[in-house]
């Protein structure tokens, strides 16, 4: 029973996206941590790692009764995310990498067997925005900034394991759920990673070593 993981950049797609995986199959879709749970004010430093965390754990009991579960949101988000705007404002990286590797660890977190990482162009994603009065979507205009990077770190992590990050041009919902489809039985077939300190060790390398000159 395969774990993937949804991303993208705001107003993809992924939540719709995952809603219509959890019809077609018994899927059980883990949403992202802004909508489990409720920021708490002031936030402690390891708020937002440690809710990755229980999304996790969460992910792992699931797949105990569903065919499918489905991970709305990258686990290992803030590393990249972060890293987009060059960890101004945000814990440094060697946070994050002492953070991240404990749990690898200790199994508490892990690698999804594969990524579906859903694209399409800004305009698109501006039109879509406008289009869903449902969702306040904030920090929109922000988050357009880490579009370019984030397509970057994955294709990053697909250099390390060839095939984990599977990108989709995100056209329509059944467009998505054919081409997920299509790639679903692929991500089985990968070397076991799912705790591969290797991958998580090479990733950490490469955010340090490719930073980016401006935010």
């Amino acid at each position: 029973m395969p774990l993937i993981c949804l991303e993208g950049p705001s107003a993809v797609g992924k939540t719709t996206t995952g809603k219509a995986l959890a019809e077609q199959y018994t899927a059980y879709v883990v949403p992202e941590v802004n909508q489990l749970f409720e920021r708490p004010t002031p936030e402690p430093t390891y708020w937002y790692f440690e809710r990755q965390v229980e999304r996790w754990a969460l992910a792992q009991e699931k797949l105990e009764t569903h065919e499918v579960v489905v991970l709305d949101g990258d686990v290992f988000q803030p590393l990249w995310y972060n890293w987009s705007f060059n960890f101004v404002d945000w814990q440094p990286l060697s946070v994050m990498r002492d953070f991240y590797r404990q749990h690898l660890v200790n199994q508490t977190i892990g690698f999804p067997d594969g990524y579906i990482l859903l694209s399409t162009n800004e305009s698109e994603l501006l039109q879509r925005k406008v289009n869903d009065p449902t969702r306040t979507r904030s920090g929109f205009t922000k988050n357009l900034q880490v579009i370019e990077p984030q397509k970057r770190y994955f294709q990053a992590m697909n250099s390390k394991i060839p095939g984990l990050v599977q990108v989709i041009e995100s056209t329509n919902i059944e467009h998505n759920i054919q081409k997920i489809n299509q790639v679903l039985p692929s991500f089985l077939k990968l070397p076991k990673h799912s705790y591969s300190l290797i991958i998580f060790d090479l990733l950490i390398e490469w955010l340090y070593t490719n930073r980016l000159s401006s935010t």
